[in-house]
């Protein structure tokens, strides 16, 4: 009977881990996906719906938009997938490293410092909310907590 125990003990994990891999592979994708959007609109120019807000051109179009001539959105775009790939590297490795998870981590909690900063610049600066940015700053969020229970999972399971 310990043996049994013992076994659906070191069984729960691993399945643990695989949904903290999922859900920060998901959130990297739709922060891609919405960075990616923004980015395309940005270079055609394209008007962007902004039906939750109505503050979406306001943003995108102020002076803090872009860096160095570059779209934050692109800047964006190379973040999620960043950690997209690093999520996916981690997930198919023989050997995934835990310093690989826990760079995740870091690059995550770097990314919702700079959205916390980009939030603040719409609602003190600028007087105009985005929902696309607020998207991102929710995904960027949520990708940070998947992080730490990546990083506590994956610690768990070794």
């Amino acid at each position: 009977m310990t043996t049994s125990n013992q076994s659906s003990t070191k069984q729960s994990p691993p399945r643990l881990l695989n949904f903290w891999f999922l859900a920060t592979g998901i959130f990297s994708f739709l922060g891609f996906a919405d960075a990616t959007y923004l980015t395309v609109g940005h270079y055609l120019t394209l008007p962007l719906p902004c039906t939750l807000t109505h503050g979406c051109e306001t943003v995108l179009t102020s002076r803090f938009a872009t860096v160095g001539g570059l779209p934050i959105a692109l800047l964006g775009a190379i973040y999620y997938l960043f950690i997209l790939f690093l999520t996916l590297y981690l997930y198919t490795s023989d050997n995934p490293k835990m310093r690989i998870a826990r760079l995740v981590t870091l690059v995550t909690g770097i990314g919702l410092i700079v959205s916390c900063y980009l939030l603040y610049l719409q609602l003190a600066v600028i007087h105009a909310l985005c929902m696309y940015c607020l998207g991102s700053a929710t995904t960027t969020f949520l990708l940070f907590i998947s992080s730490l229970f990546l990083v506590r999972s994956f610690r768990t399971a070794a």
